[in-house]
């Protein structure tokens, strides 16, 4: 049974299927929530002003309606190399949504390169740094040294709800209740620059976190408010 499964999962046919009934639910999920983003103007006024793309991360178990979460494309979303991963990508597309396929695990630095490559070509970036693997909302390394490398600043964005599930999965995936209220928490831009040596790297690394933590429990707390 494993094996038929396995195979499904490989099949282009079942693949491009399950994508796009996996986009038509969360379409529908989308319409059914009552949306308002939170302090998204830094990021806007970031693009507006200079003409150059940002990163945005989020914890990896809040990935869901990131989709909705910005809408001036392109953007480009880092995704794993396996067949969740493949879903995945076939599902961002439908929103409009590039993806590059890649880790921290396997892959990583070809799809690190990838997304240098997007940003360079006027592309926004999105990345869970905590993906695809874990620790869960523990920002991997990866992240920082892209933004040291392009100069953009690094976005971090929550997302919360008023009703929901927590599935028990290792990210805690986080699945909103049709109908309820939803809310986009955005933080100020963290830039890291180009001189930073590895102390410094670490230091931005843990801020990010901080920031991280911050914004998806300021979206929680609107999100119940």
């Amino acid at each position: 049974m494993r094996r038929i499964l396995r195979s499904l999962r490989r099949s282009p046919a079942v693949l491009a299927a399950g994508a796009w009934v996996a986009a038509a639910l969360l379409w529908a999920l989308r319409r059914s929530l009552r949306l308002r983003v939170v302090g998204r103007g830094w990021a806007e006024g970031f693009h507006a002003q200079r003409g150059r793309p940002v990163i945005f991360a989020f914890w990896h178990g809040r990935l869901l309606m990131m989709p909705f979460s910005w809408s001036v494309r392109p953007v480009t979303s880092l995704v794993s190399r396996h067949a969740d991963g493949e879903v995945l990508s076939r599902i961002f597309r439908r929103f409009g949504i590039g993806s590059v396929r890649g880790s921290t695990f396997r892959g990583a630095h070809g799809g690190f390169r990838a997304m240098l490559r997007s940003y360079e070509g006027g592309s926004h970036l999105a990345i869970a740094p905590d993906g695809p693997r874990g620790p869960r909302e523990r920002v991997q390394i990866g992240i920082i040294e892209l933004a040291r490398r392009t100069g953009g600043p690094v976005i971090p964005v929550g997302f919360g709800a008023s009703a929901g599930w927590f599935l028990p999965t290792w990210d805690r995936f986080f699945l909103p209740r049709p109908f309820a209220r939803g809310v986009f928490v955005f933080g100020d831009g963290l830039v890291v620059p180009p001189e930073s040596d590895r102390p410094a790297l670490e230091t931005a690394r843990a801020d990010l976190e901080r920031r991280l933590n911050a914004v998806t429990a300021a979206a929680d707390a609107a999100g119940r408010g």
